[in-house]
């Protein structure tokens, strides 16, 4: 069985849970307010009340624990960021996809979304950091842009 970075870092408290609801496929569709649908990649399909901490799946119902569908909110809307070393590449691309708010990576400039870092607007010379004050590194490395202050 392949484990996946998030499964390899539990040391770093990503939990069994944590890491599906990272990791696995679901749509989270809002229905108004707080409230959710999720939708696994097996298909089915439960509500969620994201103030509430409540959802209808039976681990939530029957083992009274934050599961993953819970999570999957709390990742999604960006109410808890995802830990800077989890792999961007094993988190489901939909993540955050039909939610208004958008994930978070936590990092300590600050954090960054998932979707800024991972769809970049580019310029006419393939870059995104002409919008910004601070060049990328590919950008500062080749000699196309300086940092702030230098060559001033």
């Amino acid at each position: 069985m392949q484990t996946t970075s998030a499964e390899r870092h539990e040391s770093n408290d990503l939990e069994q849970r944590d890491a599906r609801a990272l990791t696995e496929y679901m749509t989270v569709l809002p229905l108004g307010g707080d409230v959710y649908s999720v939708t696994t990649q097996s298909g089915s399909e439960y509500r969620v009340d994201a103030r509430e901490g409540r959802c209808t799946c039976p681990d939530h119902e029957y083992r009274e624990v934050r599961c993953k569908h819970i999570r999957r909110i709390a990742f999604a809307t960006g109410e808890r960021p995802i830990p800077a070393w989890v792999d961007a590449d094993e988190v489901d691309a939909q993540l955050g996809e039909h939610v208004e708010k958008t994930p978070k990576v936590a990092a300590t400039d600050g954090g960054v979304t998932l979707e800024e870092s991972a769809t970049k607007d580019t310029d006419e010379d393939g870059c995104w950091c002409d919008d910004h004050d601070f060049p990328c590194f590919d950008c500062y490395k080749e000699g196309r842009r300086d940092l702030p202050g230098e060559g001033e």
